[in-house]
């Protein structure tokens, strides 16, 4: 049995965790990485030392059970509203390791999964009705013992940068010489924009979402591209991007309920902002819950010293991993809840593939993680009862 208490924010959970096991000899080397994008691809050099080795015993480490751990599937907002579906994804819940659903409330197109009354969602034609009884849906979650996030695309919303071309991201485009305003994405600086995610996001919390997750809270990757985005007042894009999550948490705080946000999985290594606004170590001073999208299939050949990444899901977790955990060693109260992957990309996924992964994240005592899947399609054999050690 599965349970949670919402509230104030306090979870209980009721299942025991066997003790972990954490080994692996760190070896990386300078490659080249891209980054976790269906459509951008982003390329970045890495240039490090070898990292020391680990090798505790359980005798070195302690471990605890804690009330409870997030361990959720992405569902879209047609899945979430198609019956058969649904009822298969409560039943792969139940019966296996997951508490938790990330469910689409605002997609990267700017559509919403159920009919707002928020009054420029109704403007632009956001509504879409995906989910028809988004708050009877809710409930019948609520009494499996589910726990639910309601996941908004920001920054990448084509209908509003269609719709409204005063909010569109301004671009400089040196082959015409002249600013050009982007289809597919909004300006993270305008504050319209925020009001209006702001707004989505509380009405989301009034549906009855228990938590809410922004996905999308970036500039577009155009490393390799000799476009670049326009930016204004002399602020750099992390510091614009550290503003919005800044002011969304002071402006959502009154309804006490947790908020995370999803994060390019390379965000975990490099130092700076990957040329798109994000910080890891500045974005967890701010929001305390993060998710870093380290797929493995993402990384380019040779990344971390592995010759084909998607082969080896379980090193490429790991690796990233402890980095994320040296950028919060001393920040309290910051849960690093990574993304992993059950799909297959250049490479063929399976139960192994998908429990290596898993197992990467809590040899680390990283406890949290969500799994993707653009199809809401999971390998219920990597969940009835993975081992951790």
């Amino acid at each position: 049995m599965k349970s949670w208490k919402g509230g104030e924010g306090q979870f209980n959970k009721v299942r025991a965790k066997g003790l972990l096991i954490l080994f692996l000899i760190i070896f990386l080397s300078g490659s080249s990485v891209y980054a976790d994008s269906n459509d951008f691809i982003l390329e970045y050099n890495l240039k490090r030392l070898p990292e020391p080795n680990y090798n505790l015993s359980n005798n070195e480490h302690k471990f605890y059970l804690p009330e409870f751990h997030v361990r959720g599937i992405y569902v879209t907002g047609w899945v979430a509203g198609t019956e058969e579906k649904m009822q298969e994804l409560i039943e792969l819940v139940d019966k296996t390791v997951l508490n938790a659903m990330v469910i689409d409330v605002k997609d990267q197109q700017g559509f919403l999964s159920y009919n707002s009354s928020v009054k420029l969602a109704k403007e632009i034609g956001a509504n879409r009705n995906k989910i028809k009884n988004i708050k009877g849906l809710l409930n019948r979650l609520h009494n499996k013992g589910i726990y639910t996030i309601a996941r908004l695309a920001i920054f990448k919303d084509a209908l509003l940068a269609k719709s409204r071309p005063d909010l569109a991201l301004p671009i400089w485009d040196p082959y015409q010489k002249k600013v050009i305003y982007s289809k597919s994405w909004v300006d993270p600086s305008k504050k319209e924009v925020w009001d209006y995610n702001v707004l989505l996001a509380r009405e989301a919390v009034e549906l009855g979402f228990d938590e809410i997750q922004f996905d999308y809270i970036r500039y577009p990757a155009l490393a390799k591209s000799p476009l670049e985005a326009i930016l204004k007042e002399n602020k750099t894009k992390s510091e614009i991007i550290n503003s919005f999550a800044a002011y969304t948490r002071d402006k959502l705080a009154d309804l006490n309920v947790p908020i995370s946000i999803d994060v390019f999985g390379l965000t975990t290594t490099v130092k700076d902002d990957l040329g798109i606004g994000q910080n890891f170590a500045q974005l967890t001073d701010i929001i305390k819950i993060i998710s870093p999208m380290v797929y493995p299939s993402h990384y380019a050949a040779g990344s971390y010293g592995i010759e084909i990444p998607a082969s080896q899901p379980y090193q490429i977790i790991y690796k990233s991993l402890v980095d994320a955990r040296k950028k919060v060693i001393n920040k309290k109260n910051v849960i690093i809840r990574p993304w992993l992957q059950d799909f297959s990309l250049g490479y063929q996924y399976s139960f192994q593939e998908v429990i290596d992964q898993i197992r990467a994240a809590e040899s680390l005592d990283i406890n949290e993680w969500l799994l993707w899947n653009p199809q809401s399609k999971y390998t219920k054999e990597a969940l009835l009862n993975p081992p951790i050690n």
